[in-house]
């Protein structure tokens, strides 16, 4: 039994009428429709989401810039926190502390409202992302991790060493400790 075409059958066969220009602009009238009613969900489904944190920022951010009063407060706020985040991070070189961190943590507050800023922090992104392209080398990777797994043993046997031969006291590591003191006071006096 053949099959020919019917007006049932939803595909019919290949009868030598497909290509006609007639087909072509159906085809490209329900390509229109699709791309239409995508786009047509997408903003539905962007409409009823809630803003972001970002966007709700930049909204912020671009009210305070239509006022040049409050535009002045915020960039001299801005200034004032990112210019005690580096003073803080460079005290932190000389005293204990994460300095670098908060360097460059002043620096990006500083970033976000002054160019310059932003020309200063690009050397420090370029050396963030040489260091993680090196972690993810994986011949340095292996050789970090043998690394750490070392000193971890290392750590492991003097913490056995000590339990074994003081006890759970900490009466040795507290008199280092004075001694180190002693010593460090003794430099600046």
């Amino acid at each position: 039994m053949s099959r020919n075409a019917s007006e049932d059958d939803p595909k019919p066969s290949n009868d030598g009428n497909s290509g006609t220009p007639q087909d072509d602009d159906s085809e490209e009238s329900l390509r229109e429709q699709i791309r239409e009613a995508s786009t047509a969900a997408f903003h539905k489904i962007e409409a009823s989401t809630p803003p972001s944190v970002a966007a709700r920022l930049r909204r912020f951010r671009e009210a305070l810039r239509r006022n040049r009063g409050l535009d002045t407060a915020w960039r001299v706020m801005v200034f004032a926190l990112g210019v005690t985040l580096v003073v803080a991070g460079v005290v932190m070189f000389v005293i204990p502390g994460p300095g670098w961190a908060t360097v460059i943590l002043g620096l990006v507050v500083l970033a976000s409202e002054f160019s310059w800023a932003n020309r200063a922090l690009t050397p420090v992104k370029d050396a963030a992302k040489r260091a993680s392209n090196a972690a993810l080398d994986p011949r340095k990777r292996r050789r970090n991790l043998t690394l750490a797994a070392i000193a971890g043993v290392l750590i492991g046997i003097a913490l056995v060493w000590y339990l074994t031969r003081y006890g759970l006291t900490l009466g040795p590591v507290l008199a280092l400790l004075d001694s180190l003191m002693t010593w460090f006071t003794g430099l600046f006096a």
